[in-house]
């Protein structure tokens, strides 16, 4: 399994701290089947949420590319995170599990 990691940083009208558990619903709204995702974690942090996308069928530089997609998908149609800028902030992590 892969992890990439995006973080969501404030810009215009989005404030934080916001709810961890209503980001995760928002980003899980966001997921297209296409996207091969199998797990999201979601991580909030004085300035910035932290957002982790988990799969397992995808090379590095592809789950690079879902996640940022699918993070700024989650902000562009989300009233609860529009106004967050959306930047790669891990290299993506090989995980043995």
């Amino acid at each position: 399994m892969r992890l990439a990691m995006v973080s969501i940083v404030p810009s215009g009208d989005l404030v934080l701290p916001v709810n961890e558990a209503a980001v995760l619903d928002t980003i899980w709204a966001a997921v297209l089947p296409e996207d091969l995702v199998e797990h999201v974690s979601v991580r909030v942090l004085q300035r910035e949420i932290v957002v982790g996308v988990f799969a397992a069928m995808v090379d590095a530089e592809r789950l690079r590319t879902i996640a940022l997609d699918l993070v700024t998908r989650a902000c562009e149609m989300s009233p609860l995170l529009r106004g967050g800028i959306t930047c790669r902030n891990r290299s993506v992590a090989n995980l043995l599990l």
